[in-house]
């Protein structure tokens, strides 16, 4: 018996790669592809961006993207080029179809990180164990269910940031290579995303190499010549054609505006403006379940720096990269703070745009855990970090066991309608860090770790099978719903009275949905502009039930039937 265990080992080993790769793609379909398409869009730039990609896929116009029948001129078209060829790939334009695109670029991010962290260390454990930081950790595994643009600007900025420090890694004959694939993905992201596509690529690698004190590397006519022509054939082509199409009105549109000056003003940020700090908690809480030992770990960084500065008497000795592990720790710490910064300078902050540092945090908690896994490192700080959460994630569990059972008043209706998967989500949160907690006891460091995976794993089953459904119930249900009703009529017109913001809803019309933001007077004078009487016009209008309860005495909808009122809009026709 002894012996088939020696050869089964020696099997794993000789083939490890290849099981690595079943395992980390088994898991990214578990993670990112399961489920995918059971709940309906749920956000409005969800649905802005899907609106976009049926408009290009219908429309056959690959450089200029379309919304509501009007140019949208503030994005590059990468995502919206990417959904087209799903499109046609399924032959469907449906809810799963349209998020394929993000799970499969989030699944790329995964396996380039398992790549980069085995080739940079000489270490299959630590590239798996950094992957799996990555596709556990909640925002980024939030953001690869939802169809957005940030996901495709954070692998390939981040595909352009590995190859580029690959370079440092390889033989000489191949580190050109690596230069042209830094540049060709930096193309992509700028398609991807805008000329922010250049500058955090630019910015990481610039004072990677500063600090690894061989910034001539990058000005190498071998590398930079190439990759600067790979970078323009891939970049340039859109850039040129969508100027002939629409000449300044692009330019000011998508450069000066939504690029130099919604970074600098915050009057421009459209409602974006944040604290300096914004992203800090989003960062930590991102993390999760792996945040106590990030901070753990941060704590324990801090004092070593100190430690060190006191030896040296100088901070140079924070910048040595002698050695693999601190070449590869400098430059995850680097890559984490400069795009951190460089968000929390900006005057326009959405929760979206951090996900661009979550590689570099990987790497970091990687490292922590590798070192814990493999080598018996940070026992203390492991075990210490893990109880807490634990613990904490155990009180939530009984805490949620006790509200079900014992609901405040004013959260009743929220409490019955998630019945069916409360139970569910209670225990899990119990039973997982017990797991784990015997994990702790029995000493069993891979199977710790791997009981966090499972955790998450479980927490995104019940997220996107019950949580998400209930999410849309409360009102993105009802537009899809109304807004096919109105559909039905293709003589008709819609209208949207009172909403908060635009593009709430798909637009299967071969009309253009009037959106009429506010409830106050000016607004009204327009909703009466557009719903003056005319025989041959039927107009549909969607508002919510408390805005149709204060106008409808006033008499504004008079002339209206009720076509369907539901929990949060009603559905009206003239």
């Amino acid at each position: 018996m002894e012996q088939f265990y020696s050869k089964i080992k020696a099997l794993c080993q000789k083939y490890s790669t290849f099981i690595n790769i079943i395992v980390l793609a088994l898991f990214c379909y578990l993670f990112l592809f399961h489920n995918l398409g059971i709940y309906p869009l749920i956000d409005v730039d969800e649905t802005r961006y899907v609106n976009m990609s049926r408009d290009m896929f219908f429309l056959r116009d690959y450089v200029t993207p379309y919304l509501n029948f009007e140019n949208f001129l503030e994005k590059p078209p990468l995502y919206f080029w990417l959904n087209v060829a799903i499109y046609h790939l399924f032959n469907d334009t449906g809810v799963f179809a349209s998020r394929f695109a993000t799970a499969l670029i989030a699944a790329f991010s995964v396996f380039f990180t398992y790549f980069f962290g085995a080739k940079t260390m000489q270490s299959k454990a630590y590239g798996l164990i950094c992957a799996f930081v990555l596709l556990s950790s909640v925002w980024f595994l939030l953001l690869s269910h939802i169809a957005i643009l940030d996901m495709g600007f954070m692998a390939f900025s981040m595909a352009a940031i590995y190859c580029a420090i690959l370079s440092e890694f390889s033989k000489e004959q191949n580190k050109k290579y690596c230069w042209y694939f830094a540049y060709f993905f930096m193309g992509l992201s700028v398609l991807a995303k805008g000329l922010i596509g250049i500058i955090i690529p630019a910015m990481v690698v610039f004072l990677c190499f500063l600090a690894f004190r061989k910034v001539k590397e990058l000005f190498k006519p071998i590398n930079i010549i190439p990759g600067i022509l790979i970078f323009m054939l891939v970049s340039a082509p859109w850039h040129i054609l969508i100027y002939k199409a629409h000449g300044m009105v692009w330019f000011n549109d998508y450069i000066v505006k939504h690029h130099f000056a919604r970074f600098i003003d915050s009057s421009l940020g459209l409602g974006r403006k944040q604290p300096f700090l914004f992203y800090l908690p989003i960062v930590f809480a991102g993390v999760m379940p792996w945040t106590i030992s990030f901070i753990s770990q941060i704590f324990r960084g801090i004092k070593s720096a100190i430690k060190n500065y006191k030896a040296a008497k100088s901070i140079k000795v924070w910048f040595t990269s002698d050695t693999n592990d601190k070449k590869i720790i400098l430059f995850a710490v680097i890559y984490a703070l400069s795009t951190f910064l460089f968000f929390s300078v900006s005057s326009s902050k959405l929760p979206t745009y951090v996900l661009a540092i979550f590689p570099a945090l990987a790497l970091i908690i990687g490292y922590f855990w590798w070192g814990y896994v493999c080598f018996d490192k940070y026992t203390k700080n492991i075990k210490i970090s893990s109880f807490i959460t634990f613990a904490l994630l155990i009180i939530a569990g009984i805490a949620g066991a006790i509200v079900l059972y014992f609901p405040p008043q004013e959260i009743v209706q929220y409490i019955q309608a998630s019945q069916s998967f409360y139970n569910y989500a209670c225990i899990w949160l119990i039973v997982m860090p017990l797991i784990g907690c015997l994990c702790l006891i029995a000493k069993n460091r891979s199977l710790l770790f791997i009981s966090n995976v499972f955790l998450m794993l479980g927490i995104m089953m019940i997220t996107t099978v019950y949580i998400f459904p209930l999410i849309t119930s409360y009102g993105q249900n009802e537009l899809e719903e109304f807004s096919k009703m109105a559909a039905s009529e293709k003589s008709n017109e819609l209208i949207t009275f009172g909403f908060a913001r635009k593009y709430s809803l798909m637009n299967d019309f071969d009309k253009k949905i009037i959106y009429i933001i506010n409830t106050d007077q000016k607004s009204v004078e327009e909703f009466k502009k557009y719903t003056v009487n005319d025989k041959n016009r039927r107009v549909y209008v969607i508002i919510k039930n408390d805005a149709y309860e204060y106008f409808q005495p006033q008499g504004l909808f008079k002339n209206f039937d009720t076509v369907k009122q539901s929990k949060k809009y009603i559905l009206l026709v003239k």
